[in-house]
C-alpha cells in the first residue's frame, strides 16, 4: 500500500526560477526512477488534476505571497515510466 509520507520530499527553490528548472530538479531528486523520462514529458501541478504550472513561467507568478512552508504541495505526473 501506498504511503503518501513516503513519497513526499523538499526541493528548494527561488520563486524568481521558472517551473521549467524546477522540472530538472525533480528529475535528478527522483533519479534513478526517473532516468528514462525527459524533464519535458514531466507535468507540475498544484494538486491532483488541478492547475498545471507551464514551463516559462516564473514561480512566483502562481505563489503571489509567502505561504505557509506546509502548505505548498506541487504533485509531479510522468507521461510514464518504464
Amino acid at each position: 500500500e501506498k504511503n503518501p509520507e513516503n513519497e513526499t520530499f523538499t526541493i528548494e527553490i527561488s520563486d524568481d526560477k521558472k517551473y521549467e528548472l524546477l522540472k530538472h530538479m525533480v528529475k535528478k531528486r527522483l533519479a534513478p526512477l526517473f532516468d528514462s523520462i525527459p524533464s519535458t514529458q514531466i507535468t507540475l501541478r498544484s494538486s491532483a488534476g488541478c492547475n498545471i504550472f507551464k514551463p516559462m513561467i516564473r514561480i512566483s507568478e502562481d505563489f503571489t505571497t509567502s505561504p505557509d512552508e506546509n502548505s505548498i504541495h506541487i504533485y509531479i505526473d510522468p507521461q510514464e515510466i518504464k
